[in-house]
Formats: structure tokens, C-alpha cells, sequence
């Protein structure tokens, strides 16, 4: 007996698990379900790796090629984990045929320029200030390992939770955590230093 097939609402409806499910039954509602659902962060994740906008469409496009094609091997789990690998996996080989070594992530000065929106003043004194301020997150990141700073703008920026970077990255979870935590205390100490936050018993 053929199994039912989902109508676009039906599927919009289901959790990322049991649309693969669905997809390896040749279900198109249910890739079009997980594509309008993860696509955009799927191509921040490819993009920080590949650099490179056009070619990160195409890896996207073949991302989720490989998950119609594959749906059928994933094992119940963490959904949206595998298809981060699947990303992940991609956009590493597409470094390496390009005989090159993957470039640093965008840096999350970098992410905070993109998502910020205009000041609702244009004081040259905000101007000024907000300058100052810039300079000095860029100075303290600047400083961080660039480990640290990756598992930083993945939580912050993605949204990923820490099992989901440990994931993404091929990571162990407590390695993870201790990343983040100390990138964390060093960026605290390291804008203490500049007068750019309070000291916590001076709050």
C-alpha cells in the first residue's frame, strides 16, 4: 500500500524528524516543509565556511539534493544536526577542490554590522561613540582563538544550541562548553580593561 501523501499545510506542520521520514518516501511537500524552514540558516552555516555567496547557493541547492536523496539513511536523531553535517561536509569539499583552506568565520563584528539598524539619531557625538565602542568589540574578539570565536557566533548568531555546535563542528559537547565559557570570561575581562563595561561589584 503506497503510504498517503501530505498536502503542504499537513507537512508545514510535522517536526523536522518526521519529515525525512516523509522525504524518503518521496514526499516533495515535506522538502519543501524542511527547505522553507532551515534554508536561510543552513546557507549563514555555508557561507561563513565558503566565503563565497554565489558558490554558497549552489552548495545549498546540493545540501539539500543530498538530503532527497538520502532522507532514507538518517537514523532517528537530532534532524536538524544531520542536515548541518550534510552542509558542513559539503562546503569542506568544496574548500578542498578549491585548494584551499577553510577561511575564518565571519566575525561576529562583522554579523553585528549586517543585523544592526541605523541609529534613530545621526549626532556626531552617537556617531562618535558607537565608533568608539566598535573598535574596541573588534580589538577584544581579535584576541579570542578562532575556536572560541566559531562556537561564540554559532550560539549567538545561529542560534545553535551547544549540542547543535558540538555537531556542526565535529566537536565534543564539553569542548563546546569550555569554549564558549572562556571566550565569554575573556571577552568580559578584555573590555573591562578598556572601559568599555563595568566591573560586575561596580554594577
Amino acid at each position: 500500500m503506497q503510504p498517503v501523501e501530505l498536502d503542504a499545510v499537513e507537512a508545514a506542520r510535522l517536526p523536522d524528524e518526521s519529515l525525512l521520514v516523509q522525504i524518503a518516501q518521496r514526499n516533495t511537500h515535506a522538502l519543501a516543509a524542511l527547505y522553507d524552514r532551515h534554508a536561510q540558516t543552513v546557507y549563514n552555516l555555508i557561507v561563513r565556511i565558503v566565503r563565497d555567496q554565489a558558490s554558497a547557493d549552489e552548495l545549498l541547492q546540493d545540501t539539500f539534493w543530498q538530503v532527497w536523496q538520502k532522507a532514507g539513511d538518517y537514523q532517528m536523531g537530532n534532524a536538524v544536526a544531520w542536515l548541518y553535517r550534510i552542509a558542513r561536509n559539503k562546503s569542506l569539499d568544496w574548500l578542498r577542490r578549491q585548494k584551499s583552506r577553510p577561511q575564518p568565520l565571519m566575525s561576529l563584528d562583522e554579523s553585528l554590522a549586517e543585523t544592526s539598524h541605523p541609529p534613530s539619531s545621526s549626532s556626531v557625538e552617537q556617531t562618535v561613540t558607537q565608533s568608539w565602542q566598535q573598535e574596541r568589540i573588534q580589538q577584544a574578539l581579535a584576541g579570542l582563538p578562532l575556536e572560541q570565536r566559531q562556537c561564540l557566533e554559532l550560539a549567538f548568531f545561529e542560534g545553535m544550541s551547544q549540542r547543535q555546535i558540538a555537531d556542526f563542528t565535529q566537536t565534543p559537547l564539553g569542548t563546546v562548553k569550555t569554549r564558549i565559557h572562556m571566550a565569554l570570561e575573556k571577552l568580559e575581562r578584555t573590555l573591562v580593561a578598556v572601559g568599555f563595561v563595568a566591573r560586575e561589584n561596580e554594577r
